[in-house]
């Protein structure tokens, strides 16, 4: 019998993984520094249409808020930047969970559903596959 199972996939950090990362990272906030740029504009443009003062407080605050969420975005970048920074090569990073497919017969033990197996993966070589622990070890 086939059965589907959680599996956490986990990088290890080389200078290939880490560069990488800094590079999307570094991409995530050139785009979110366009659409900022473009929405001050948009912004400058919907006002200058509007001759109602209500409908440009209304316009403002639709674009304000908006505007804030992708500063608070440029803020979570920056901040995972800095950390990326702080990390030694070779350690483990999550990188989310897949289904995978496990085969049990009569007298195999039951799986610890509670534990997902982990396929550790570096430069995009699978390296290991454990299954499940407890935390991180």
């Amino acid at each position: 019998m086939k059965l589907l199972r959680k599996v956490q996939i986990k990088q290890v950090l080389t200078e290939t993984k880490k560069r990488s990362m800094l590079n999307q990272f570094e991409e995530e906030l050139r785009q979110c520094n366009r659409e900022i740029e473009q929405m001050k504009f948009l912004l400058h443009k919907a006002i200058r249409e509007t001759m109602n003062k209500n409908e440009q407080e209304e316009i403002r605050t639709r674009y304000m808020r908006e505007i804030k969420k992708r500063e608070e975005l440029v803020k979570t970048i920056t901040f995972k930047i800095e950390q990326l920074d702080k990390l030694i090569l070779g350690v483990e990073i999550p990188d989310g969970t897949k289904e995978g497919i496990i085969e049990i017969k009569v007298g195999d033990p039951w799986p610890n559903w509670e534990q997902a197996p982990e396929v550790i993966v570096k430069d995009g070589i699978i390296q290991e596959i454990r299954e499940g622990r407890n935390g991180d070890g």
